[in-house]
């Protein structure tokens, strides 16, 4: 069955591979599990992959209450345990979906094997907050299309991948409920994990994409070495979402990273 009632919420997710360690997925704010369609089949040979779609978005419950980052932190807690997975787990984020990554850690340091962090937003300065709220607002009076000039087309210029693909990301990004749309980034707007990078003790990589406009590379990069040992890599053709502009060279440093973490 595609859904599970996890952590209060109708939960809609996909779990491959028979065997191996437990890999999660967790797609950025504004997408879905499908976000990872490039990126799930090529490790699932050797894993067990779990994605879903976060509170609010996808085909997951619509929710319609304020919630936190420590209820979406529940989410993940829930699924992993109403499926009976087992850790320690490889922990894989895009974006401000590290801030769930980071917060599961602090709960259970000896359930995380690994941590990838590909173009992270680890946490929102109080000075743009205000920032996040206004396009939570703007998404809720005006819908998805209202956001697209500040969201969608400043961060996935179509060239980043072929047209196909850039037209399911936009359809799928439209289609997003608005009103889940601004809770995800209420919720972003109220956390900061940044105090925890320095005290990550499990195999870091940071991944940022040459492209990524919303995250520049030379951040991301200053980002990363606030981590203990924390490996470094540039994706050459990534953008901001890297799983869907380079599916096959994030699955590359994927297997790779996870060999030497294991």
């Amino acid at each position: 069955m595609p859904w599970k009632e996890a952590n209060g919420v109708s939960v809609h997710y996909k779990l491959a591979g028979s065997s191996g360690p437990v890999v999660v997925l967790l797609h950025e704010l504004g997408g879905t599990l499908d976000s990872w369609d490039g990126v799930a089949p090529g490790l699932s040979e050797r894993f067990r992959v779990l994605r879903y779609d976060q509170r609010g978005q996808g085909l997951t419950e619509k929710v319609r209450r304020e919630f936190s980052n420590d209820d979406a932190v529940g989410d993940l807690e829930a699924m992993l345990a109403t499926l009976d997975l087992p850790p320690p787990y490889h922990l894989v984020a895009v974006a401000a979906a590290s801030t769930q990554v980071l917060r599961f850690m602090e709960r259970h340091p000896g359930d995380v094997r690994s941590i990838v962090l590909c173009n992270p937003a680890p946490g929102v300065d109080p000075s743009r907050a205000g920032v996040l709220n206004e396009r939570a607002d703007l998404a809720e009076r005006d819908g998805m299309r209202g956001v697209m000039s500040i969201t969608l087309d400043k961060s996935y210029p179509p060239e980043l991948s072929d047209r196909a693909t850039y037209e399911n990301y936009r359809g799928r990004y439209l289609a997003n409920d608005p009103v889940g749309f601004g809770l995800g980034h209420r919720m972003l707007a109220r956390t900061n994990m940044l105090h925890l990078l320095p005290q990550i003790k499990c195999p870091t990589m940071v991944v940022a994409g040459r492209h990524d406009t919303v995250r520049p590379p030379a951040g991301t990069e200053e980002l990363a070495k606030k981590i203990p040992g924390a490996r470094f890599e540039l994706i050459e053709t990534a953008g901001h979402f890297m799983p869907t502009t380079a599916p096959a060279e994030l699955t590359r440093l994927l297997l790779d990273f996870f060999k030497g973490a294991n």
